[in-house]
């Protein structure tokens, strides 16, 4: 954490969520929900898509360090899982070049929603990079294997290769959820999950009176 980070959250009157999730357990449905009920919620993926974009800032540092990945749209994700597949090393130097470029993005979203009662930071790899002392509390969004697994294969842009990939760079379910202040599991309706959201909502506002 940066030090206005830290300036930022020790005058704060917001609980700040840490909410995360394996690929496929249904963590961007949820932040949707809790965006659909007033929640500000910054989203780690959505972030890295602009830094990947055309004129992003990812993507004039990667023009210099992985041209091979780049195309007149920005950075071709397939062809960046393709090279990380050849060299698992790879994705040290990557998150070297986006870590910094994120936590910039993030501490100017804490700034300028830092009079919301709750503010939400949707993050993969929240666990896996040690952040979890950076909130008040974190949510794990899960579901059952069989669950994850159909949803990831039912995506046209993920294949089996790539889901195996990403689990091997993520900390194992059991692990998250012992480690989770909260946890939502998807293995049910969109209504029965939108209940749990606005309960959960409910329950942590409650405790920022």
């Amino acid at each position: 954490m940066t030090v206005l980070e830290s300036l930022l959250l020790s005058k704060k009157s917001s609980f700040i969520l840490g909410l995360t999730g394996s690929i496929a357990m249904g963590k961007t449905t949820v932040s949707n929900m809790f965006r659909d009920i007033g929640v500000p919620v910054w989203c780690a993926d959505n972030e890295v898509n602009l830094l990947y974009s055309k004129n992003g800032e990812a993507t004039k540092i990667f023009i210099k360090e992985f041209p091979s990945v780049v195309t007149k749209e920005g950075i071709n994700k397939k062809k960046l899982r393709n090279l990380i597949h050849e060299d698992n090393d790879i994705l040290k130097q990557i998150e070297k070049i986006v870590h910094p470029l994120l936590q910039k993005s993030r501490t100017s979203f804490l700034r300028l929603n830092k009079d919301f009662p709750i503010i939400i930071f949707d993050i993969p790899l929240l666990f896996e990079k040690h952040q979890e002392g950076n909130f008040d509390a974190v949510v794990v969004v899960t579901a059952s294997e069989i669950t994850q697994k159909n949803r990831v294969l039912n995506r046209k842009n993920v294949s089996l290769k790539d889901f195996q990939l990403i689990k091997r760079n993520q900390l194992g379910e059991k692990e998250k959820v012992k480690k989770a202040n909260f946890i939502i599991n998807t293995d049910k309706t969109l209504s029965e999950t939108k209940n749990d959201v606005v309960d959960l909502y409910n329950k942590v506002k409650a405790m920022t009176v």
